[in-house]
């Protein structure tokens, strides 16, 4: 489990991502919803000229791993018209990608994932008809695993994605 510090340190900095993406809006950061067992949830997000639209990166912190399934199972199953499928990303607990336009010029695709009692996202929005690119997308996912799994393991988050 990761406190409010953790998930800040978590979220990558503009240091952390693609180069050329740049931060879009403020870092998100709250403490804890002790109802939901929720201890920290983050969200950063950066606008990508090079995939014309926008990332953004989500992380919630449970105080156990019952809250993030519980979370991840809410997330998946209120996915309504949105292409879901498997996602391999190595060294998580489950994962699933989603893919769905609200609009024909505005197209979300995301990757979920669990790891222990961590929630994450990484979402891409693009303003054409096409979903992501799917390697930018995963690169992004598994950079922001592996931040994940250096503050749970105790370590400065310093993956970067490639």
């Amino acid at each position: 489990m990761l406190d409010k510090e953790e998930v800040r340190a978590v979220l990558p900095g503009a240091g952390d991502v693609p180069q050329g993406w740049e931060k879009s809006g403020s870092l998100r950061l709250l403490g804890a919803e002790p109802k939901e067992g929720l201890l920290a949830l983050g969200t950063q997000g950066y606008a990508a000229s090079d995939l014309e639209g926008f990332v953004g990166f989500g992380v919630q912190s449970f105080q156990t791993p019952a809250g993030a399934i519980a979370r991840y199972a809410r997330t998946k199953s209120q996915m309504g018209t949105a292409q879901i499928g498997p996602a391999q990303i190595p060294g998580v607990d489950a994962a699933f990608t989603a893919s769905h336009c609200l609009s024909q010029n505005h197209c979300s695709t995301s990757i979920t994932v669990r790891v222990g009692p961590v929630y994450a996202y990484v979402n891409i929005n693009t303003d054409g008809p096409e979903a992501a690119d799917s390697k930018i997308l995963n690169s992004a996912t598994r950079m922001l695993v592996q931040r994940i799994q250096q503050a749970q393991q105790g370590q400065a988050p310093s993956a970067k994605a490639v």
